[in-house]
């Protein structure tokens, strides 16, 4: 019994850590933190615009399912899970904000369930990599003021497909 009990409470705070991490995704990326477009783009309105599309026609798609669970109404979800599907929209928005991407770059837009590009895999590592790294080290690191410290797409990418390895003077 006690090990059911392990179980559960490992489950519901790794849902509890991921909706947290969806939720200052979505706050963070909505504070007017100025996208940087990665050379190759034309210009930020367009990959806004491109977006924009898509998210469009996924809301069509999911019309009056808006509030149901995300695994419910979405297929292929191997990361993420247990908040409303509206929200998997703000945070797939948000991850492209903070990598200067659109949704092509790690989605098959004509069937958003396919893992045929390798990117997709990659976006669930990266945020495999920013749950753990939340909710393992930045909550043990001693003398870290007491206000809630997170990182995410933005703290490394920063609108830039690939991050910056060095301070550039």
């Amino acid at each position: 019994m006690k090990g059911v009990y392990k179980f559960h409470k490992s489950f519901f705070m790794k849902i509890r850590i991921v909706t947290v991490s969806i939720f200052s995704i979505i706050f963070f990326s909505s504070m007017g933190i100025k996208n940087q477009v990665s050379v190759g783009h034309a210009n930020q309105d367009t990959l806004q615009a491109s977006r924009n599309k898509y998210i469009n026609e996924i809301k069509e798609k999911i019309k009056g399912k808006e509030k149901m669970r995300v695994d419910s109404v979405f297929e292929n979800l191997k990361v993420l899970g247990g908040f409303p599907a509206e929200n998997l929209l703000l945070a797939m928005n948000s991850w492209s904000r903070a990598l200067g991407v659109s949704c092509n770059h790690c989605h098959e837009t004509s069937n958003w369930a396919l893992d045929s590009n390798p990117k997709k895999d990659i976006a669930r590592q990266m945020s495999e990599m920013t749950t753990k790294i939340n909710s393992e080290y930045l909550v043990n690191i001693k003398g870290l003021s007491s206000e809630r410290h997170i990182v995410n797409c933005t703290s490394c990418h920063n609108g830039k497909l690939k991050p910056a390895l060095k301070i550039i003077d």
